[in-house]
């Protein structure tokens, strides 16, 4: 009888397993697919590993979105130049400095979809609510991103740049992010920041918004 009952137990025990197996291997299967016109990347279904640890924010930060909750996975805005997409779409956010200083490290939440795992991030002055001059063309810092995480599979990973910059008080600035050549990545959303949004569509700012969903980022 006891056999028996320890037979079933055990056999009880791999259904449940194989159950738990066939749900993760459905869960791995997603598509990324691009909605309003191409602008914002989402993943469909959910990925197979969600981290649930969060990010220590950094002490008295620039800027900060980000902070210990992390951001939106499988949402974002999507950078990308040439295929799959056929359209440069650069994203920037307006920020505004919560301190006067030095910065020394931008980090973003950006996320790989296709092509070159990499991309550009640059820091800008505020000229009249856009950045000032055309795209790339002036800066207060720039770096270059590498490694990034799949989209859809990290809502804690950044990637960051050294940066070297004066900012005041009060005073906004723009960050945005630009791709590899024929690449798509996508910017994850911030949990709960708004603010200010450009879209630069083949290298031509377009208009600025307000009270928008921003990345995610930070500036230290």
């Amino acid at each position: 009888m006891k056999g028996t009952t320890l037979a079933r137990t055990l056999l009880g025990l791999a259904v449940v397993i194989i159950i738990g197996a066939t749900a993760l291997a459905q869960d791995s299967r997603s598509t990324t697919i691009t909605i309003n016109g191409g602008r914002t990347t989402v993943q469909m279904k959910g990925p197979s590993k969600i981290e649930h640890h969060t990010i220590k924010p950094p002490a008295h930060p620039f800027y900060d979105d980000i902070g210990s909750s992390g951001y939106q996975m499988g949402v974002g805005w999507t950078v990308s130049d040439g295929s799959p997409i056929n359209t440069e779409y650069t994203p920037g956010n307006q920020i505004v400095s919560l301190k006067s200083g030095t910065t020394a490290r931008i980090k973003v939440g950006v996320g790989f979809v296709t092509g070159t795992n990499g991309g550009i991030v640059v820091l800008d002055k505020d000229c009249s609510g856009i950045p000032c001059g055309k795209i790339d063309a002036t800066h207060l810092c720039r770096g270059n991103i590498h490694n990034l995480p799949t989209f859809g599979q990290s809502s804690t990973q950044t990637e960051s740049i050294a940066c070297v910059a004066t900012l005041k008080k009060g005073k906004p600035y723009w960050v945005y992010v630009q791709s590899d050549a024929n690449s798509w990545l996508a910017w994850n959303l911030s949990n709960s920041a708004l603010g200010g949004l450009i879209e630069g569509t083949n290298d031509v700012w377009g208009t600025p918004s307000s009270n928008a969903n921003v990345g995610a980022l930070t500036i230290k």
